[in-house]
């Protein structure tokens, strides 16, 4: 419960990250979160390659990538999170950005909700920060997914690691982080055939399909 109370206070703080803002707010994001802009260019590049398909977005937070998965060719996007605070944004995000049509939202824990369907592809980016067992929402991922499966991993570094660990330890929240050859066997534990791309120094996307 600690991860799912701290997004639920920090959500409007956390959403505030994606804006641009003027010049400086658009710079200092682009040189100090490029991360998070690296993991979801990367994301779209590949899924731009499926052709039109439906998309599960795990975590999706505020919603704030529903217009660009729907811009890289996806008819229908679920967003599930376990925030109501979040989903809140996200509704009124969508709307905001016209793609409210073509997204829907759900209350609740991946893991655990029956979906009706599977979906062409899985996307989680910024959630397996919080993940202490990576293989078990991966398999889950990968059995959700008819095609592609999309995961992004903070990696292990000497400086930026240890100082987000303590950081977020302050706000009794834990974070993980991950090598890329522990990658390899996650993958191959939740049956995906996949490739990793580090980016940004300071994370690993793993795209894959069902073995």
């Amino acid at each position: 419960m600690k991860v799912e109370r701290y997004f639920q206070q920090q959500a409007d703080s956390f959403d505030r990250l994606y804006e641009t803002g003027g010049a400086w707010q658009h710079l200092l994001n682009r040189t100090f979160r490029k991360g998070l802009y690296e993991r979801v260019r990367l994301a779209l590049e590949d899924l731009g390659q499926l052709g039109p398909h439906t998309l599960l977005d795990v975590g999706c937070g505020s919603g704030r990538n529903e217009p660009l998965f729907v811009t890289a060719g996806a008819t229908r996007v679920t967003g599930i999170d376990f925030s109501p605070r979040m989903l809140e944004l996200a509704r009124s995000f969508t709307k905001a950005s016209g793609v409210d049509r073509q997204c829907e939202f759900i209350e609740g824990d991946f893991l655990g909700h029956a979906f009706p369907e599977k979906f062409d592809a899985v996307v989680a980016l910024g959630v397996f920060d919080y993940f202490a067992d990576p293989v078990k929402p991966l398999t889950r991922m990968r059995e959700l997914a008819r095609k592609r499966v999309i995961a992004s991993f903070p990696q292990v570094s000497l400086v930026r690691a240890p100082l987000r660990k303590l950081r977020y330890a302050l706000r009794n929240c834990p974070v993980y982080f991950y090598r890329q050859e522990a990658l390899w066997e996650f993958a191959k534990q939740a049956g995906l055939k996949a490739r990793i791309v580090p980016y940004a120094s300071s994370g690993l996307l793993l795209i894959g399909e069902p073995a």
